[in-house]
Parts: structure tokens; C-alpha cells; sequence
């Protein structure tokens, strides 16, 4: 799950509905349109998940789907992906299901950014903790404000761009 921290992130924030899933996403997942292709794929190199990322933000809109937590952006349907580096200094806030490494492990102060199909395999398009040296290579990054109850286990951030 993921939801910007004010509601004037909406009017600021650019975004590209038109891509298809290439996998299963969940909401708050970094993905790199291509507009030529009409595809929204998660970060498949390095390069990619250290350069402009976008989040898919899908409105829950299956009557089926009874708890958010189920929602999920199957393969080929529509993201609705936002990018992030247009939130510099604004707030976000994600659980535990988008971060790849354990909610224990992640403290107040940590850095984490986008993962990719290269380096994490199933765990692309997730969230990761690095240190503060690994984290100046990428464009964009979020600083974790604080632990919250979003979504059972949660994260307050700072999106933060170089």
C-alpha cells in the first residue's frame, strides 16, 4: 500500500496512466513507463532504479476486493504511475509489503530506494535499505521519518532527490 502524506502531493505530482503491468504490482511499487510501448515494468538494471522512478498509484476500484491489502495491478492491466522526484520534500507513506528487507530492520533515519529485476530478481520494483553512500548514486530515495501503523506495519518517508 502507498498514499501521499498531503492531499496537495495530487496537484503537483505528474503521471502516466497509459502503461500496461508487465508483472503483478502492488501500490507503491517503482516502475519505469515507456511511452512508446504503452508498458509500465519495474526497474530492470541498476541504472534504471538509480534514475527518475515513478510509483504505481492504482485506485481500488475492484468491488470484489474487500480489503486493500488484497489489491493488486495484475499483468496487463493499466498503472497509473506518479512521478516521484516531483514530490522533493513532500511526505509518503508505504508498509511493510513494498519493502524488501525485514520491518525490524528498518529504522528511523534509513534510506531506501528502488530495487531492480538484476540485482533483487523477485523482489523488483520494491523498496530497499542502503546505506547513505549507496543511496548518493540514486536520483531518488526515501528518508524514513517515522514507523507508523499504515497498513499494519508502516513507513512515514521524505522523498528526497539529488
Amino acid at each position: 500500500m502507498f498514499k501521499f502524506g498531503t492531499i496537495g502531493a495530487y496537484k503537483q505530482v505528474r503521471n502516466n496512466p497509459r502503461g500496461k503491468a508487465k508483472s503483478v504490482l502492488l501500490d507503491g511499487m517503482t516502475v519505469i513507463p515507456d511511452r512508446i510501448l504503452n508498458e509500465s515494468p519495474v526497474p530492470a538494471t541498476p541504472a534504471q532504479a538509480k534514475g527518475d522512478v515513478y510509483v504505481a498509484g492504482n485506485i481500488i476500484d475492484k468491488p470484489e476486493i474487500r480489503n486493500s491489502k488484497d489489491f493488486k495491478i495484475e499483468i496487463g492491466e493499466y498503472v497509473r504511475s506518479f512521478r516521484l522526484s516531483d514530490l522533493a520534500g513532500l511526505p509518503v507513506e508505504l508498509d511493510y509489503r513494498i519493502v524488501k528487507d525485514a520491518y525490524q530492520d528498518v529504522n528511523v533515519k534509513d534510506v531506501l530506494v528502488s530495487t531492480n529485476v538484476a540485482d533483487d530478481g523477485v523482489d523488483a520494483g520494491k523498496w530497499k535499505k542502503v546505506t547513505i553512500a549507496e543511496a548518493a548514486d540514486y536520483k531518488v530515495k526515501l528518508l524514513v521519518i517515522e514507523k507508523t501503523s499504515f497498513g499494519d506495519k508502516g513507513f512515514y518517508c521524505e522523498v528526497v532527490t539529488n
